[in-house]
């Protein structure tokens, strides 16, 4: 099964991507802000098919080359509540 999860390296979301790799689903596509990349240690020992930052994310799925995907885990958000984000 062919899932994303986006927010992969924040702390539910790679919860989430080790407990898809513990009932055998590997073909996981990460998907978070790249920036800091310390956060990218919560995904150490995972199984993914790749990882993206979320523009280049956005940018292979218009273009048709992520393949069928079965589901999107969607638990991107921006966690500091006072940054302002908004357009």
């Amino acid at each position: 099964m062919r899932v994303v999860v986006t927010g992969a390296a924040g702390m539910i979301g790679s919860n989430l991507v080790h407990g898809l790799n513990a009932i055998g689903c590997d073909e996981v596509i990460a998907v978070d802000d790249l920036t800091d990349g310390t956060k990218y240690r919560n995904l150490l020992g995972a199984r993914l098919a790749d990882y993206f930052d979320r523009g280049e994310f956005y940018a292979r799925f218009e273009r048709g080359e992520l393949g069928h995907i079965e589901a999107v885990f969607h638990e991107g958000a921006c966690s500091d509540t006072l940054e302002h984000n908004g357009q």
